[in-house]
């Protein structure tokens, strides 16, 4: 009855929230409810996204509360819905990306005791990384409501091959342009300056090109 039922009437506040978890229970669906009185705050509460239709009860008990008094509010919160997901999705892609681009040059410049200088690091957080990830996380949401669902776990093939394949590319160029630049006529190696961390890499060629290379 739960799966061909398409029209209940006459139901109490326990009814609904009754139907929402038993749908919930047999189907193994997330479900959706839409409710504009103090009688569906039962429902709203039970079901995996509630929406209240208006200002008054049922938006204290709703996550999420439609100015649009009818049901089409339903296709505007699955758009952002997914827009979210992706949207987060992409950004821990884009931080673990920048995070193993960094770890490695910082790790082959301690091979040659280099390392970037702190004006160096602030110049990578604050102009380069900063204005991205905020961009990034003000994607909008597509135009229209789509058949593709987007994956909802990390640990997903597609998003994976993506993480690894990019990591894996990033690391072949440093690893390239790392050795490659010694073998230019214009190199000279490290001047080492003491106890002082400080002046250990203040002549350096690789750190200048993993400074360039790992920006662009």
């Amino acid at each position: 009855m739960l799966a061909k039922a398409q029209v209940y009437a006459r139901m109490s506040p326990d009814d609904k929230a009754s139907l929402v978890s038993s749908l919930q229970e047999t189907l193994n669906e997330q479900i959706g409810m839409c409710g504009d009185g103090a009688n569906d705050c039962g429902a709203l509460k039970t079901a995996d996204v509630g929406i209240s239709l208006s200002e008054a009860e049922a938006s204290i008990a709703a996550p999420f509360t439609s100015q649009v008094q009818d049901i089409s509010c339903c296709v505007t919160m699955l758009r952002e819905g997914r827009a979210a997901l992706t949207t987060s999705f992409q950004a821990f892609k884009f931080i673990e990306l920048y995070s193993f681009i960094q770890f490695t040059s910082v790790i082959m410049l301690y091979c040659i005791n280099a390392n970037l200088t702190d004006s160096q690091f602030l110049y990578i957080d604050l102009v380069a990384l900063l204005p991205l990830a905020i961009f990034q996380a003000w994607t909008g949401s597509y135009g229209k409501l789509t058949k593709e669902v987007p994956t909802a776990t990390l640990f997903y093939f597609p998003v994976l091959v993506s993480v690894f394949t990019s990591t894996f590319i990033q690391l072949g160029f440093q690893l390239w342009l790392f050795y490659d630049i010694r073998q230019q006529p214009f190199y000279k190696p490290p001047v080492q300056g003491g106890d002082s961390i400080e002046t250990e890499y203040t002549d350096s060629y690789e750190s200048g090109m993993l400074l360039q290379l790992t920006n662009f």
